[in-house]
C-alpha cells in the first residue's frame, strides 16, 4: 500500500526541493510519458456516471476511462497518493513545488509508486501531469475521481449531523429511513457528527440533498414568518 512506502520516501523528495528546472532536458522517462491527448486516447473505457467539467474534472476522466478492469485497483492507487499528501510533508512538496524540474519529479514518483506496487496507468496519469504543468492539481483530481468511483460503485455519502451523539439504535433508525430515501441499488456510506448549536433534530446530507430537520433551523423559519406584516 502506498502508505507503506512513507518511511522510504525521504532523502529523495528532501534534496528535490530547490533544484531549478531552467536548463531542464527531458529524461527518456519522460520523453516516453504520454501526452494528454494519447492518455485520453488510451482510455477506451465508458465514461463516469458523474460529469465535471473543470480542467481537473477531465483529467480525472481521462483516468477513469483509462482504469478499464481495474478501477478497484486504480481507485487504492489514487488515495493511496492523498493518503501520502496527507500524512507526509515532503511528499506533498514533491507534488506542489513548482520549483523542482520535471525529469527529478518523475524519477521520484516513479520509485514511489514501484515501492507501492501503483498501476501502470497511476504511473503514465502522473507522468501526464508533471509534463502539463498540472501535477499540482494532484488532490483535487483524486477527490474528483473518488466522486466518479462512488457513483460507478452506487456509494451515496450520508452525512448526519445532531446536537448530541446519537446511540447505536438511533443511528440504526435513521440509516434505515435514509435507505428509503435514497436511489434503488446505492448503498448509503454513514457519517455521524455532533453540533450544538443546531440545538435539536437532524440536519443530513445525503448525496447532494440537503434534509435540514433542526431545531434551530425551525425556529430561524418560525421567526421569519413572526416577522412578516400582518395585512
Amino acid at each position: 500500500m502506498m502508505r507503506a512506502v512513507l518511511r522510504t520516501l525521504p532523502v529523495a523528495a528532501r534534496s528535490l526541493r530547490a533544484q531549478p528546472s531552467a536548463a531542464f532536458r527531458p529524461s527518456a522517462a519522460l520523453v516516453a510519458a504520454p501526452s494528454a491527448r494519447r492518455f485520453a486516447a488510451a482510455a477506451v473505457g465508458p465514461k463516469p456516471k458523474h460529469e465535471d467539467g473543470t480542467l481537473q474534472g477531465r483529467y480525472a476522466t481521462a483516468l477513469f476511462m483509462a482504469s478499464g478492469g481495474k478501477l478497484d485497483k486504480v481507485y487504492g492507487d489514487m488515495a493511496g497518493l492523498s493518503a501520502m499528501m496527507q500524512e507526509s510533508k515532503d511528499f506533498k512538496l514533491l507534488v506542489e513545488t513548482p520549483g523542482i524540474d520535471p525529469e527529478s519529479k518523475v524519477a521520484a514518483l516513479e520509485s514511489i509508486c514501484k515501492k507501492a506496487g501503483a498501476d501502470g496507468a497511476v504511473v503514465n496519469f502522473l507522468k501526464v501531469l508533471v509534463e502539463n504543468k498540472r501535477i499540482h492539481m494532484l488532490q483535487r483530481i483524486v477527490d474528483l475521481f473518488e466522486v466518479f468511483y462512488r457513483a460507478e460503485k452506487g456509494l451515496v455519502p450520508c452525512k448526519v449531523t445532531s446536537a448530541a451523539a446519537l446511540s447505536s439504535k438511533e443511528q440504526g433508525e435513521v440509516k434505515k429511513a435514509m435507505e428509503k430515501r435514497a436511489e434503488k441499488g446505492s448503498t448509503l456510506i454513514m457519517e455521524f457528527s455532533t453540533n450544538p448549536a443546531i440545538l435539536g433534530g437532524l440536519v443530513v446530507k445525503m448525496g447532494e440533498a440537503v434534509f435540514d430537520n433542526s431545531v434551530a433551523t425551525r425556529l430561524e423559519r418560525l421567526q421569519t414568518q413572526l416577522l412578516v406584516p400582518l395585512n
